[in-house]
């Protein structure tokens, strides 16, 4: 809406009349603007939690679980990723530290090789070397 001025002079409620005009103008503008400003923090809102959705996401696909998401959280989801191998990299680490190492390994006897060997003359002579050895 742009203002016409058609005369020289105009009365006051000639001026009352323009000015209510734009007044209602500027009340639907700031009312728009007050949209725009809830819809724009509405969508920021649901980027963050669209991250945190993809963040978990990968998390559960490496075979993670959602307690060390605090580790994991991230400005965006390759930089989490980054994160989630390094993760992954110390648990298969902790992994083989935990697992099963004997101690007490004993050696293959003449017996045993002779056995692997099929070798059953081998087999006789150990088991009579121990008897008469």
């Amino acid at each position: 809406m742009t203002l016409k001025l058609t005369k020289e002079t105009y009365t006051k409620e000639e001026v009352e009349q323009m000015l209510s005009e734009y007044e209602s103008k500027i009340q639907e503008l700031e009312k728009s603007i007050a949209d725009f400003e809830t819809v724009k923090n509405q969508y920021a809102e649901l980027q963050k939690t669209n991250l945190s959705t993809a963040i978990k996401n990968e998390m559960l696909k490496a075979g993670l679980d959602e307690t060390y998401f605090d580790l994991v959280e991230a400005e965006d989801v390759k930089k989490a990723q980054e994160k989630i191998n390094k993760l992954i990299e110390l648990k298969k680490k902790q992994d083989i530290n935990n697992s099963y190492k004997p101690n007490d390994h004993k050696a293959d006897d003449n017996y045993s090789v002779a056995e692997k060997e099929k070798n059953v003359e081998g087999m006789i002579f150990s088991k009579l070397s121990k008897i008469f050895g």
